[in-house]
């Protein structure tokens, strides 16, 4: 799909706003930023700011990248065993967030600290797991399975940029793996006859 030089302009100018909140967040504290100040080291009018975000929490957040539609769609319509439908999928994501690991830093900085910005994030992940609910609700019988997979799934995620942020000189990709082997294994927990 083709994007038109206004969308983006648009997607760049949104970018530029998150970045001029993230670098003054690292310097100042989120807390201590106001949106007239973020407006002003973008080079944009407060208006401007208003018709991209509707407060600096959310311009320090950004919009999270969503999970990429042919990729989504391969899931749904996969044949496969789940678990590895589900590993290539995260695999396929996880290569599009290392080519954002500096700001997923940054933004990890102000989410530790932010109440409101991690409320903003807990919005968009809220929409991401209706989104996989939804497409894996097709390949299991029961709703709420397709739920706690989907639920499992963002978890991983989270679990894996937290350990990745933590741990020092490991890839994003390997956190994923480590992360992805902890939830098989837990899984497999759950499985067994009680008492074992």
């Amino acid at each position: 799909m083709t994007v038109s030089l206004r969308e983006r302009r648009r997607q760049q100018t949104a970018r530029d706003i998150q970045m001029t909140a993230l670098r003054l967040s690292a310097e100042k504290g989120l807390e201590n930023v106001t949106t007239e100040e973020i407006s002003a080291a973008a080079g944009i009018s407060t208006r401007t700011f208003f018709n991209y975000y509707t407060n600096k929490e959310a311009a320090a957040i950004g919009t999270p990248p969503p999970f990429a539609e042919e990729d989504l769609q391969a899931l749904c319509d996969g044949t496969g065993p789940l678990s590895a439908d589900l590993k290539r999928f995260l695999d396929k994501h996880f290569e599009h967030l290392a080519h954002d690991e500096p700001i997923l830093r940054m933004i990890g900085a102000v989410l530790r600290s932010n109440e409101k910005a991690r409320g903003i994030l807990e919005g968009f992940l809220q929409s991401e797991r209706a989104t996989l609910t939804e497409c894996l609700s097709g390949r299991v019988d029961n709703r709420e399975t397709a739920a706690a997979l989907a639920s499992s799934v963002l978890s991983t995620i989270g679990r894996a940029i937290y350990l990745w942020e933590h741990e020092e000189d490991m890839a994003l990709t390997t956190a994923l793996d480590h992360v992805w082997h902890g939830l098989i294994t837990a899984s497999h927990l759950l499985s067994l006859p009680e008492g074992q």
